[in-house]
Order: structure tokens, then C-alpha cells, then sequence
């Protein structure tokens, strides 16, 4: 059995699945009553086969690991500290300093402010006296418009189809009907100089 040429194979090296011959000895026939010296069974063959190929893939694997560069985690950012005085005038003036997005609260305490100067003027100024608000009339275009209806608060019905609504956010200037052309622009224009001592929710 030592002269067998199948003991020099490298499949023999491994069991046989088929016939169980163990890794080293000759696979054999009709129930291990022979042995097949030159040749060895196709399923030994397979196992062998498969044993290189995991063996290969696992040096793979291992010289992939070898070479990879080590992993360097990103360093973790501190967020800046927040340090602005929310809902209050200054904190407003702290957000336009570092162009940092406004939020609602400084709006409102800035607003509020400007309302409440605004009110002690008015009381200094006649005294502290007011009476009843006069209604809003129309007020002049500046151009010699020949439309009797331009001008007209937004309250009533539209003039006519051609008529433009003029309103601007936050302004004392209630909305009108204009023209359109140059009459829409007046509107547009007093309006907004009427908002400019209010500031918009949307800075």
C-alpha cells in the first residue's frame, strides 16, 4: 500500500466524504474491501477543492485587513454655546452682530419696544390728549388720475376688474384699490415707508 501512487495526491490529505477514508490513508471500494491506489473518489476530490478555496479566502481576508489604513474617527464638534439673550431687545442686536437667523421671541421684544416708544412720544406731544381715530380717507396718488375710485380702501368691493389690491405686511397703512401702473406704485411705495418702524416677522 506504501507504493500507491494515490497516497502521493494532495487530495488524500482530507477524509473521503465517500467512502470515509481518513486524511492519509487510500480510498477504497466495495466496502473497503479494496483500495484504489491510483485513483481517489470525485467527492474526495470536491472537499479538497473546497478546503483550498476557504483557505484562500481566508489569506485574502487577512492580507485585505494587513493593508487597509486604520480607521480614525472624526473628531466630535462642540456645538457652539448659545450665549444670546432670547426675547429681549439686546438679544435681537446680538443676532444681527453674528448674523445668526433671527428668532420670534427677539422679534416680539423688539417690537414691542418700538411700540411703547412710540406711544410715549405720542404722549409727550399733545400732552398726553387723543381722541377718537379719524377713519382713513383716500389719500392722493400724486398724479392727476382720472379714476375717482383710485385710492379706495381695500374694504370696499372692487372698484372694477382692472383695480389692484396694494396691502404691505406689518404697515399703518391700511390696503387701497390702485390703478395699475404708476398709482400701484405710489401705494406700494407709502405703504412701505408706513412699515418701516416695525420690524417684519420675516428679517
Amino acid at each position: 500500500m506504501m507504493e500507491a501512487p494515490a497516497l502521493n495526491f494532495p487530495e488524500t490529505s482530507v477524509a473521503c466524504p465517500a467512502c470515509g477514508s481518513t486524511a492519509g490513508r487510500l480510498c477504497t471500494s466495495h466496502n473497503g474491501s479494496r483500495y484504489r491506489r491510483d485513483t481517489v473518489h470525485q467527492a474526495r476530490r470536491a472537499a479538497w477543492g473546497a478546503l483550498q478555496t476557504s483557505r484562500a479566502k481566508a489569506r485574502a481576508a487577512h492580507v485585505a485587513a494587513q493593508a487597509a489604513p486604520p480607521v480614525v474617527e472624526a473628531p466630535v464638534e462642540t456645538p457652539p454655546v448659545d450665549d444670546i439673550e432670547h426675547g429681549t431687545p439686546r438679544g435681537y442686536g446680538q443676532h444681527r452682530t453674528r448674523k445668526v437667523p433671527f428668532c420670534q421671541p427677539c422679534r416680539d421684544a423688539l417690537n414691542a419696544q418700538n411700540r411703547e416708544r412710540r406711544a410715549a412720544a405720542r404722549q409727550g406731544w399733545n400732552r398726553g390728549l387723543a381722541g377718537e381715530p379719524t377713519a382713513p380717507a383716500p389719500v392722493p396718488t400724486g398724479r392727476d388720475c382720472p379714476v375717482a375710485e383710485c385710492g379706495e380702501l381695500a374694504t370696499a368691493p372692487q372698484p372694477s376688474a382692472r383695480m389692484v389690491h396694494v396691502v404691505w405686511p406689518y404697515s399703518r397703512e391700511p390696503g387701497r384699490w390702485y390703478c395699475p401702473g404708476p398709482c400701484q406704485a405710489y401705494g406700494m411705495a407709502l405703504a412701505e415707508i408706513r412699515a418701516i418702524e416695525e420690524v417684519g416677522t420675516g428679517a
